[in-house]
């Protein structure tokens, strides 16, 4: 055989994959001539076969030989890429392409543009693959999907769902061929016929584009549009797993709980062991807060798979959100023992222990974390188990170190308001002033700060600062209820009647069922001395509370003092030592009226009698 004939012959060995005859045929003209062309025929064969070394070592013999000839230059890219070398990888195919011709470019542009997405080398991979889109002779479906892959690793999303679409509607009129588009790209991509099998395969495993598709249409906001395009991918993959789960998840999303149900019911059915089916039922019934039904699969998926932490992290959860602390609490024991290197098991346990009051278990928890994973969240978040715990200095220190590990926190407005929070359940009033101010300064639209500055300066007597904040939250939140009893209370205390009893009232008129709310109005109006009303304030009180004993007090002082009444203020004592006898559990009822200031012994001593004679007592017993 010729030269010619042996390079011909073992092209069709390792088209029949005969790859060590082929390779025996090459190397035996490689030692009679050095040809490039046998030498990149071997690289072909390596590459196929896991050898990406030994190509490298035939692509630099020809490379050195003929410098200006890309396809070395693109072969030996492929065979740093193979081996997962993508900057050598990058650097071979950039020579590459500068050496390609019209018919190259496209394929040559589209491989280096994969490897700069590797490399997340994005800004380059948008432009080679904008090029490749360009080019109509050659473009084909998997090149605008991996444009929009690079256009949404960049964060233009938008122009990567129109990319995307694109390349889903081209892909599916290829489907529609009778050979399913391979004659289409083997024209435009000039590929091998095994090479356009692994394109096409490359499509189908993403079941035409449909899937990412629905995900970034969902992203947009276009819940509709990416159920519709999952239901047009069952058409054109009926049956396919993914799919389905996908649809019972947008189904979900979609507000249509039964449906998703029904669906991945029948999922799990068909095949108990599908894990991701079982495990978007159970989200649907966490988002349905049917925590039975919830907690029954994760117990079965548990011990479907034992071995699966993520079941066991899944089930603290739901037993911890329908309200069962204690299972929840052993349950997330048995897990830090499985598996007590994972820091965000720590961290569950330590929000449960939160959930729990145990603010010193959640501390320890909080550490256990911290050797772990060391990271200025989880001292964020200790700071907050000490700071329930009253423990302020060592609160403050963990905050500390946060900031030291990351300081960007000092800027941020949540780190301001834990500060300012210490400060406050440290009393120091001005310090916790100052960062209630600097959180503002970097949240100014959140009246809750507000709120929380009014309380610290009304804590330092600052009262008339305090209502400017009350002002300034109730800008953002006019019907915010806890400001304005606020502000009602720091009128009072600057002896502003009036104004505290606008306020009061409109704390009444959005609260109308609170008997603190309407106590507060009457003593306002007692102090105006508008004392029939305080008096209907209190006994619309007492209708809300009947068996609270201070409003009985409270309605008998004003018919004493005010009203001049004894009989009415002797009943209101009646009752009030009826109740405050029950609330603070005393043998000798009696004594309570020894302790009462503000009332003669006359009055003490009607009450007495009438208490004795059961009179106060009759009228709730009867």
């Amino acid at each position: 055989m010729t030269e010619d004939d042996r390079l011909i012959y073992a092209k069709l060995l390792h088209e029949q994959d005969r790859m060590d005859e082929a390779v025996r045929i090459l190397s035996e003209l490689i030692a009679l001539s050095n040809r490039t062309d046998a030498l990149l025929e071997r690289a072909l064969v390596y590459n196929d076969t896991g050898r990406e070394q030994e190509a490298i070592r035939d692509l630099d013999e020809a490379i050195r030989q003929e410098p200006e000839e890309y396809i070395y230059w693109y072969t030996r890219a492929i065979s740093y890429s193979n081996l997962r070398k993508y900057e050598e990888a990058a650097a071979s195919m950039e020579m590459a392409l500068e050496r390609s011709g019209e018919e190259s470019r496209s394929s040559t542009g589209y491989e280096l543009a994969c490897i700069c997405l590797r490399l997340e080398r994005i800004d380059r991979a948008i432009q080679l693959l904008e090029q490749v889109a360009g080019q109509e002779k050659t473009l084909i479906p998997l090149h605008l999907y991996r444009l929009s892959e690079a256009l949404e690793s960049s964060g233009r999303e938008s122009e990567a769902l129109a990319e995307l679409r694109k390349a889903v509607r081209m892909q599916s009129r290829l489907r529609l061929s009778k050979d399913g588009g391979a004659e289409f790209l083997k024209e435009r991509t000039r590929y091998s016929d095994t090479a356009i099998q692994t394109l096409m395969a490359i499509v189908d495993s993403e079941y035409g584009f449909r899937m990412k598709e629905s995900q970034l249409l969902e992203k947009a906001g276009y819940l509709e549009e990416a159920f519709a395009t999952i239901e047009q991918g069952l058409k054109e993959y009926p049956g396919e797993e993914l799919l389905l789960i996908r649809q019972g998840v947008l189904l979900r999303q979609l507000g249509r709980e039964e449906e998703a149900i029904a669906l991945l019911s029948r999922l799990t059915e068909a095949d108990p062991d599908n894990f991701s089916a079982r495990m978007e039922l159970i989200l649907t019934y966490r988002r349905q807060e049917r925590w039975e039904q919830a907690v029954d699969i994760l117990e079965d998926t548990l011990k479907r798979n034992p071995g699966q932490t993520v079941v066991r992290y899944w089930l603290v959860d739901v037993l911890r959100d329908s309200g069962k602390l204690h299972e929840a609490n052993t349950a997330s024991s048995a897990l830090t023992e499985a598996e007590p290197e994972d820091p965000l098991n720590w961290k569950q346990r330590a929000e449960l222990f939160i959930d729990m009051e145990q603010y010193e278990e959640a501390d320890r928890a909080y550490t256990k974390a911290i050797a772990l994973d060391g990271s200025a969240d989880y001292y964020m978040r200790r700071s907050f188990s000490r700071y329930m715990a009253r423990h302020y200095e060592a609160a403050m220190l963990d905050i500390q170190e946060a900031i030291a590990i990351e300081p960007s926190l000092r800027e941020d407005g949540k780190t301001a308001y834990a500060l300012a929070e210490l400060y406050a359940g440290m009393k120091n009033f001005a310090l916790a002033d100052e960062e209630y101010s600097r959180a503002i300064r970097l949240e100014d639209d959140n009246p809750h700060l507000y709120e929380r500055r009014a309380a610290a300066r009304m804590n330092a007597k600052s009262y008339s600062a305090a209502i400017e904040d009350c002002r300034a939250g109730l800008a953002l939140v006019p019907e915010q209820t806890r400001l304005i009893w606020m502000k009602s209370y720091l009128h009072w205390e600057l002896g502003e009647y009036e104004p505290a009893l606008q306020e009061a009232l409109h704390y009444v008129r959005l609260v109308p069922d609170d008997e603190q709310g309407l106590l507060n109005l009457s003593t306002i109006y007692s102090n105006l001395r508008r004392y029939d009303e305080a008096i209907e304030a209190i006994n619309r009180a007492i209708a809300l509370q009947p068996f609270a004993s201070r409003l009985y007090l409270e309605r008998a002082s004003l018919y004493y003092h005010h009203r001049f009444d004894r009989s009415r203020a002797a009943d209101d004592l009646v009752d009030w030592l009826l109740y405050a006898a029950a609330e603070r559990s005393r043998e000798d009822p009696l004594s309570l009226l020894d302790e009462l200031d503000g009332f003669d012994d006359e009055m003490r001593g009607r009450a007495r009698e009438q208490y004795s004679s059961g009179f106060g007592a009759s009228r709730y017993l009867i």
